[in-house]
């Protein structure tokens, strides 16, 4: 928790135009130093993988969303075990549909937050607009459109492993899921 909160610090601290929430919020803090020991490279890795785990969320949700009720059903009576678990989840969409949310809002905030850092790492404070900008563009077209449209074509693909990964994930987060 402490680390989101630096940095929530550090974005009200570059965001200030007239440096008054700068005054007002931001203090340095030395336990703040802890991102300067990882390299853009391994950030930029990082940020990688957070976008492809929103497009998984992303791609999973309308895969799961549009499986063919009737199929789910006879494969579900053969003894398909994702097709078990994705009946399962979806006879509570609303669990479902909350855990993916949570998930996806997630790593885009946090892929937006490491975005920044390596922005001002690379290009200082000017670069952080630009680093929005693409972050905006990627996370629309590799993260959001793209898997949605290629899960829709081919729902069982993700369907099943997704919901194989959700069914546990569910029971670990219940209670924030709960919350939204």
């Amino acid at each position: 928790m402490f680390h989101c909160a630096c940095l929530l610090l550090g974005w009200l601290h570059l965001t200030s135009p007239s440096g008054r929430l700068r005054k007002l919020f931001y203090q340095p803090d030395e336990r703040c130093s802890y991102l300067n020991n990882f390299s853009t490279a391994l950030l930029g890795g990082i940020l990688a993988l957070l976008i492809l785990l929103s497009a998984f969320f992303s791609g999973s949700e309308t895969a799961l969303m549009t499986l063919n009720r009737y199929r789910l059903k006879h494969l579900v009576k053969r003894g398909h075990p994702g097709a078990r678990k994705a009946s399962q989840l979806l006879q509570r969409p609303d669990r479902l549909i909350g855990l993916i949310l949570l998930g996806n809002n997630l790593v885009n905030i946090l892929a937006s937050s490491l975005a920044t850092i390596i922005a001002l790492r690379l290009g200082g404070e000017a670069a952080i607009a630009v680093a929005a900008g693409l972050l905006t563009l990627i996370i629309l077209i590799f993260a959001e459109v793209t898997p949605k449209t290629l899960a829709a074509l081919k729902p069982e693909r993700l369907a099943f492993p997704a919901a194989v990964i959700y069914t546990p994930l569910l029971k670990l987060t219940y209670p924030l899921v709960w919350l939204v």
